[in-house]
This record gives structure tokens, sequence and C-alpha cells, in this order.
């Protein structure tokens, strides 16, 4: 007699499983916030709180050493996780992150801290490319926006987890710390079950429905199921998942340009360099708050508008976000330009001194409920099942190209020109993207992931006669 399914009648399983799979999500913006707080200890040679001290240039490896790392993980993950499975990869990155902060923790070498930061990075290039793809696969189409979406959540609260820790917390304390999650993760996902479509493409029904079962807490998932083994199926034929599938298939294509559409707005809205630099940006305007303050206030409103962007972006839509957030986020950034300008000519800017916080709160508020979030969700919708693991590498690849591009444009251009040059040149990027938005990227809220496939193939959505009749009904 066949058992019936845990928690039977509830989805908590899928819920469970994006829970513990985002431990690590904020485990790796712990290891991005790391450098702010931490550095200030390490470059300081009079600190005794810490076991080794650095070199301005030695602090600089150990900050970027996540993203050097993430050059490795990702083409690891994007060749290996088809193979190994979503879930094995998550469990993975256990791994590197013990590893990495267990160094940081315990290192008196400046070399070996630095080659730490490295291994965290590999985790984070696994992690990124397989958890998107995971909880798009695990989650029900009526809230696979919300989860997706809570992947940025979960970076962000890592970064200021971190901040507020070693405020009060020495770096060895606070690394050892850091270790419950990647552990807590590591012990939750082993009781997770894998994505079903992952299993239908090893010809696993029997244990693709089981999965299913569990994940929807209810054994009425044949007709999903039946969805789920035809989209498979049907990606299997056309294409062996080859990584110049990418370009040659003319629906891969249109998805990767999306993709990059998004990751060029998001980048080129300045985000990555606002954060390195904030501090320095608010010690340059005269600012009269305090700095510290102000940086915590920054990610403080950035997770906060993340997490209700997350909340929301079921009901109101991608596009909509999106459009919404382009928009507010250039306008800020050109009134961040404009006061950097005026103060640069030497016009008195005193009695406006509250303008550069202000018009950067303005930003990660819009920033944070579209630009932010909706990026990394819709990579993990776009792509068909059989090339997602290569296209999400391609796309972290990528991520970590404009960010760095972003982050060394910045330094450059405040250098030799001002800071003004780069806002306005950030501004100008969003309204660009804001039009090419709207011109290109379709709408995904609530269809299936075979529906979002038939978009891009034909311009309609994917239907069967059940889906048509159940609509028919509904309407009526």
């Amino acid at each position: 007699m066949k058992m019936a399914p845990i928690f039977a009648g509830t989805e908590i399983v899928q819920y469970l499983a994006v829970f513990f799979a985002s431990l690590n999500i904020i485990t790796s913006g712990l290891g991005y916030g790391w450098p702010s707080g931490s550095l200030p200890h390490l470059l300081n040679f009079n600190d005794t709180s810490v076991n080794l001290h650095l070199t301005p240039s030695e602090g600089s490896w150990a900050a970027i050493g996540p993203l050097v790392g993430a050059i490795i993980g990702s083409p690891l993950a994007g060749i290996t996780l088809d193979l190994v499975g979503r879930r094995r990869m998550i469990l993975f990155t256990f791994f590197p992150y013990v590893t990495s902060w267990l160094i940081v923790a315990f290192t008196s070498s400046p070399e070996v801290l630095i080659f730490g930061r490295m291994i965290s990075g590999i985790s984070d290039g696994c992690l990124f490319t397989s958890a998107p793809i995971y909880i798009g696969e695990i989650a029900k189409p009526k809230v696979r926006g919300l989860l997706c979406s809570s992947i940025p959540v979960c970076l962000i609260s890592g970064v200021l987890l971190i901040n507020i820790l070693e405020a009060f917390i020495s770096v060895p304390v606070c690394a050892l710390l850091v270790t419950i999650l990647p552990t807590t993760s590591f012990i939750g996902m082993l009781f997770m079950p894998e994505s079903p479509y992952y299993l239908l493409m090893k010809d696993k029904s029997a244990e693709a429905q089981e999965t299913l079962e569990r994940l929807r807490g209810t054994e009425e998932v044949d007709e999903e199921l039946k969805r789920m083994s035809e989209a498979v199926r049907s990606q299997k034929e056309e294409s062996r998942g080859k990584f110049k599938d990418i370009f040659t298939v003319a629906s891969n294509r249109k998805a990767l340009l999306i993709m990059m559409l998004l990751r060029a707005t998001q980048q080129f809205s300045g985000i990555t360099a606002l954060i390195f630099y904030i501090s320095i940006i608010l010690e340059e305007s005269g600012s009269q708050y305090s700095v510290t303050l102000c940086t915590l206030l920054f990610f403080a409103v950035q997770l906060v508008m993340s997490i209700l962007g997350s909340a929301v972006v079921d009901w109101t839509g991608r596009r909509m976000l999106l459009l919404w957030s382009a928009f507010g986020s250039g306008v800020a950034l050109f009134v961040e330009g404009l006061y950097f300008q005026l103060d640069q000519d030497g016009t008195d800017v005193t009695r406006w001194a509250f303008i550069p916080i202000t018009a950067l709160i303005v930003y990660v508020i819009f920033y944070g409920f579209g630009l932010q979030n909706i990026p990394l969700l819709m990579l993990g919708e776009l792509f068909p099942t059989n090339i997602k693991a290569i296209a999400l590498c391609f796309g972290d690849l990528y991520f970590a190209a404009l960010a760095s591009i972003v982050s060394k444009y910045f330094q450059v251009v405040s250098t030799d020109i001002g800071p003004f040059f780069a806002f306005y040149t950030f501004s100008a990027c969003c309204f660009v993207g804001l039009c090419l938005i709207y011109l290109f990227v379709p709408e995904t809220k609530g269809i299936t992931l075979e529906e979002i496939q038939s978009l891009l193939k034909t311009g309609k959505k994917f239907t069967n006669q059940k889906d048509s009749a159940d609509k028919e009904g509904q309407m009526k």
C-alpha cells in the first residue's frame, strides 16, 4: 500500500526546501559583507583582537577573493549540475563555506586568508547556479516569484547581518558563528527532495511523482507531472543541452538577450559601485550625518524593499516593478549627480547637505523592489530545463564581468572627472534600460515554466485542453 506523503494536505515541504537552501545564500551575503567590518581591524596593526594584520594590497585581495573563486565555481556547476543534481550541488557548497570561515577564524597568514576567501567563492559560483534552478523547479507557479525573489533578499540580509555582528564581536568569533548557517543548511537539505524536473531528465518517473507529492502535500499530481514530463521530453528532443544551444536555438537566444538586458540594467544602475564605495561617497559629499549609521541605513532600506518586492512580485507582475524601479532609480541618481556637480563647481551646497544620503535612500528604495530581485528571478524562469545549468553559469560569469566593470568605472571616473559624471552615466543607463525593458521583456507572472517557453517560441502561452477548460470555467 502506498504511504501518504509527508505533511499531507500542505505544501510545507517546498517552503522548507527553500528555507534550508536560503541559509547558504545568507552565508554568501555574510562573505560579501565581511570586508566592510573586518578590514578596518585587519589593516590596523595595533588591533590585538585579530590573529593577523594585512597591508592595503593584501586587504584588497582578501575583499575580492570570493569574486575570483566564483569564476571557478560557476563553470564547475554549469558542467556538473545536470549530472549530480540541484540538491547535491547545494549540499556540496557546505564544504567550501565552512572551510573558508574556519580559515578566517584561525589563520595567521595573509596568503592563507586570501586563499580561504577564494574558496568561499567556489561555493558562491555553485550556489548561484544551482539554487535559482532548484527553487524555480520545485515551486508552484503562483508562488514561484515570491520564493525565487527570496534569493537577493537573503543575500542582502547576510550583508547587513555581518556589518551588525562585526560592530560588537571580534573577527575570529564572528567567523566561527557564521559556520552555524551552512551547517544547518547541510543537515536540512539532507532530508529535502530533489527537483522533479531533474528526476524526469534522468528518466526516474516514479521518484519524480513521489517527490512532487511531497512538495505539493497531495497525491493529486498527475496533471502537473504529465505537463512536466511532456516539457522535459520535448526539450530533450529539440536539444541535447549543449552550450551552443543558448545561441543557436531561437527561444534560448531570446531568453539570453532578455537576461543580459536585465542584468545590464541592474548593474549599470551602479549598485555594486555604491555598495563598495558608499562610505567614501558620503564622506566626499560632506554629509553631516554618521557615515556608519548611514551605511547601515542604506543596507537596511535595501533589505526592507527587497522583502516588499518579493511579497508583491506575484501580484503586480515583473514588468511593472521593473519599469518603476528603473525610472525611480534613474531620477534619484540624476539628483545625486547634480548635487556633486554643483559642489564640484564651487556652488555653496551647505543647506542641501541632506541630499546625498536622501537621494541614495530613494535610489535603493526603487532599486530594491524591482531591479534587485527580478533579474535573478527571471533567470530561473526563462530557460528550458535541459540548458538551465549552462545558462545560469553564463549568467553568473556575465554578472561578475559587469560588476567588475561598473566598480572600476566608478573609481576611474570619480578620480579623473568627478563622481557626478559617474552618477549621470548610471542615471542614463537606467532610462535606456527602462525603454528596452518596456519593448522586449515579457510578463511571466502566474504562468508555468512550460507556458514561458511557449511564449518565447511562438509569442503565445502553452495550453492543453484541461487548462483551457479550467480557465474557461473560472471565467464563467
